[in-house]
This record gives structure tokens, C-alpha cells and sequence, in this order.
């Protein structure tokens, strides 16, 4: 027979792993909310979002920094620019050094709406963490740390 001790009613409620997931579903509700009329799914939206980022720090935008950096596994990274690529507000074209890699870039389209992708995250951001408020860094540092700890290199 298992040892493992079935938490029943409140005591569910101290499981980590079942309140991660909880926070997990509302904060993905959230983003679906804020980005509805855009027609982004998060995954799709936060991918685009940082390919901005990467975009304006002057990087090589590829599949594999994107998915590094975003903790979305490479099948999903590589749906989800399909579907970018479609809604035309990103290319993916060979890289000149290896053909096996894409170099991801925004059309202009896509760069105006990854703007307004980023004032719609940072406003779902605010709402959503608000009840957090005086604990904001110590969460993050949590965060952080579980990240660290947990990080999957073959993503």
C-alpha cells in the first residue's frame, strides 16, 4: 500500500503545488481577458511581447531564445510563431550562419501591436499582483527561485 496521505478538504488548501496551479489558471484567465480584442492568446502574446524585448536589446531573435526565456516548450514556441507568422505580425527567415535556425522579426504591424500587447500585460500585471502589494519583492524573489531551482534545459 502507498504512504502517501490523500489531503482532504482544508488541508488541500496547504498543498504548494495546488495553489501554484490555481494562480497559474486565474493569472492565465486574466491575460486572456486583457488581450481578447487583440486576438492573442497569452502564449502567443508573451512570445510576441518579447521578441520586442530581445528586438530593442538588439539580440538575435530565434525559436530557441524564445522559448528559453519564456519557459514554453519548443513545440509550442514553434505553434505559436506559426500563428504569429499567419496574423502577419512576425517573419521567420533562415539564419545566414545555420540553416537549421529561424531569425524571428517583427513586421510593423507587429511591432505596433506588440506595443499595445505590453500596456495590456503591464495592466493585468498591476490588477492581478494589487492584493500583493507590500510583499511584490519578496514573491518575485521567491519566484525567482523556484525558476532556478526547477529550470528544464531541454525545453
Amino acid at each position: 500500500m502507498s504512504t502517501v496521505k490523500l489531503k482532504l478538504g482544508r488541508e488541500a488548501d496547504t498543498i504548494a503545488g495546488f495553489l501554484l496551479w490555481q494562480v497559474s489558471k486565474l493569472w492565465h484567465h486574466r491575460l486572456a481577458r486583457a488581450l481578447q480584442d487583440l486576438d492573442l492568446p497569452p502564449t502567443q502574446a508573451v512570445l510576441l511581447a518579447n521578441v520586442l524585448r530581445f528586438s530593442e536589446e538588439g539580440a538575435d531573435v530565434t525559436q530557441s531564445l524564445l522559448s528559453k526565456a519564456t519557459k514554453v516548450d519548443r513545440m509550442t514556441t514553434s505553434q505559436a510563431l506559426r500563428s504569429l507568422v499567419g496574423k502577419q505580425l512576425v517573419t521567420r527567415r533562415p539564419s545566414a550562419v545555420d540553416a537549421r535556425t529561424h531569425r524571428i522579426q517583427l513586421t510593423r504591424r507587429g511591432r505596433d501591436v506588440a506595443f499595445k500587447t505590453v500596456a495590456r500585460l503591464a495592466a493585468a500585471h498591476e490588477a492581478f499582483f494589487l492584493p500583493l502589494q507590500s510583499e511584490r519583492q519578496q514573491i518575485v524573489s521567491c519566484l525567482q527561485q523556484l525558476i532556478r531551482g526547477n529550470d528544464a534545459a531541454d525545453l
